[in-house]
């Protein structure tokens, strides 16, 4: 499995020092204990890993294929972003309703194979505590400025019972094994189909992937929008019937879900109008 490393290095848990910086909660000049993304008891206790620089992982020719060497690290991926008490809280209020979360999902990867859409129920579950964790995790995989500038996710984390999360932030999920492990901070993502761009954020770990946007009105192809869960009342409990798709991961870009086929045949046609380029650009220079 691969992490890219985009603006925060990734501490592995073998080393997880206290650090010094802004708590991502209160927002804090404070010392940062290590917090695991997604929780230990979701999966994440003995994650083996490698981490890619950014901008190494954009220059290679195929990624898919080759991808450039990085350090493996193993304990559990996780980033110094609270403080022992913000940790602690968390800990307690919403890590135990995300980890019955987490196993519904698992449970339902153990059973399908195939990408596709998936029908499911998951039982005992409490959306506002999921919902909340989500957006921690989110916290803590960006950098200092992001609390600044959206205070209202720390508020929303903070009130315990508070349903108030404003409508310019939007969650969506998606089933998916995580072939390559996908930690992206803030992000413009374009679409040059459309001309349009989405401010994002992205997480994919197994058996989910999420995407949180800002000030964003349209849809995401194949994933499904859990900002709903912020009405129910914080220790309701429901069981909730899921039609989710299952998306691949193979590419560290955000709202990136083609398979390994479709992503060979792009490199391989992107190679090849290179290589027609650089003919054409050599043939006008020789005349």
């Amino acid at each position: 499995m691969y992490i890219i490393s985009k603006t925060r290095k990734i501490t592995p848990m073998a080393s997880h020092k206290m650090t010094s910086g802004i708590c991502r909660l209160c927002g804090k000049n404070t010392s940062l204990s290590y917090e695991h993304v997604p929780p230990k008891v979701a999966f994440n206790k003995n994650t083996k890993f490698v981490t890619i620089d950014f901008e190494e992982y954009i220059k290679a020719e195929n990624a898919l294929k080759n991808p450039p060497k990085g350090k493996t690290k193993q304990g559990g991926i996780g980033y110094n972003s609270f403080c022992v008490k913000c940790n602690s809280f968390l800990g307690s209020s919403y890590v135990p309703a995300y980890k019955n979360w987490a196993i519904g999902g698992m449970q339902l990867l153990n059973q399908k194979e195939e990408y596709g859409l998936h029908g499911y129920t998951i039982n005992e579950i409490e959306p506002l505590k999921v919902i909340k964790h989500i957006i921690s995790m989110f916290l803590a995989i960006n950098p200092e400025w992001f609390l600044e500038s959206y205070p209202e996710l720390a508020a929303f984390l903070n009130e315990q019972e508070t349903k108030e999360l404003p409508d310019k932030f939007r969650v969506f999920m998606y089933l998916t094994r995580a072939e390559r492990f996908r930690y992206m901070p803030f992000t413009t993502h374009g679409n040059l189909k459309t001309g349009t761009t989405t401010l994002c954020s992205e997480i994919a770990f197994p058996p989910y992937g999420y995407v949180i946007t800002f000030d964003f009105n349209g849809k995401i192809g194949y994933l499904n929008e859990i900002t709903d869960f912020k009405k129910f009342n914080l220790n309701q409990k429901t069981s909730l019937n899921m039609i989710t798709y299952q998306l691949p991961t193979y590419m560290q870009f955000p709202l990136d879900y083609r398979n390994e086929t479709k992503i060979e045949s792009d490199i391989d046609s992107s190679l090849r109008e290179l290589e027609i380029l650089k003919r054409k650009h050599l043939n006008d220079k020789n005349r």
